[in-house]
């Protein structure tokens, strides 16, 4: 299998430079340059062909494709490692990348030493910053085969919110816990308030429909909120063009709506209208 490191990486950077400045064949790149950075040329030029930076035209001449061309417009060392991560798991689909629908700490886990050496270098393993979240999002579409985010989008926007709300409430920053791991059964992990230290709990439902406004809830997601002392349900309602509403909700109020087993059916996720907490929704500016 094709394999990514900081110093292959960069060796595709310098051939990406190389070529973009004088014509040469693949086979006058290996014949001229015996190392491309601290790699072997023809590691580098056959993951330049394999990834889609680099192709051949009609006249055998190497040449930028879009790809590399959008590889080589990142004008930071951290943004060019980004985007080579995000072209190697859309081409290869590494084994590894399947546990970034889990959250980032089980790639981190299961990366390998070559990758997760990119991810520290490209600042991924720790931060939230906005565009370390559209990161983690984008690969884990990518993982998934697909490209729209739009839902996750949604999501994280509500999870930005509780953040922002828990913080000026309790004067703590809360932990982002939805970033590490999806498999915890909530999202923020806060405080009671100023005064009591307890952790709380929250799990963060948002929508952007004008109408009709739902969210799925899962069994894990549930479970959670039943095994733990202090739970919330934070619910977003982020229409276009409109106020945004929120609500609180606790653990009981949530029971009213969630389905039992019966038989030999067991439930996996429910579907619940954001009108049936309508008395908790205030309007915020």
């Amino acid at each position: 299998m094709l394999a990514l490191s900081p110093g292959v990486v960069q060796g595709c950077i310098d051939l990406l430079g190389i070529t973009s400045r004088q014509p040469l064949s693949f086979l006058e790149v290996v014949r001229s340059f015996r190392d491309i950075g601290n790699v072997d040329a023809s590691i580098v030029v056959e993951t330049c062909q394999a990834l889609n930076w680099l192709n051949a035209d009609e006249a055998g001449i190497a040449k930028l494709t879009d790809n590399g061309r959008r590889l080589m417009q990142q004008k930071a060392y951290e943004l060019r490692l980004r985007q080579a991560l995000l072209d190697f798991v859309e081409v290869v689909q590494p084994p590894w990348a399947q546990n970034a629908t889990f959250g980032r700490a089980r790639v981190v886990q299961f990366a390998g030493n070559a990758v997760g050496q990119i991810l520290v270098e490209a600042d991924l393993v720790a931060s939230t910053a906005d565009h370390v979240v559209s990161f983690w999002d984008e690969l884990a579409a990518r993982a998934r085969g697909r490209r729209d985010t739009r839902l996750t989008d949604i999501g994280r926007r509500g999870e930005r919110l509780t953040l922002e709300h828990e913080e000026k409430r309790t004067g703590r920053r809360p932990r982002w816990a939805a970033i590490e791991s999806n498999a915890d059964g909530y999202d923020v992990l806060s405080i009671v308030d100023q005064k009591d230290s307890r952790t709380l709990s929250i799990e963060v439902k948002a929508s952007t429909m004008k109408g009709g406004p739902t969210f799925h809830l899962t069994r894990n997601e549930w479970e959670t909120a039943q095994e733990r002392d202090l739970h919330l349900f934070h619910l977003w309602h982020l229409p276009s063009n409109e106020r945004t509403r929120f609500a609180v909700v606790l653990t009981e109020e949530i029971e009213k709506h969630v389905p039992k087993d019966t038989g030999d059916g067991e439930w996996l996720e429910v579907e619940i209208p954001f009108d049936s907490f309508d008395d908790l929704f205030s309007q915020l500016e």
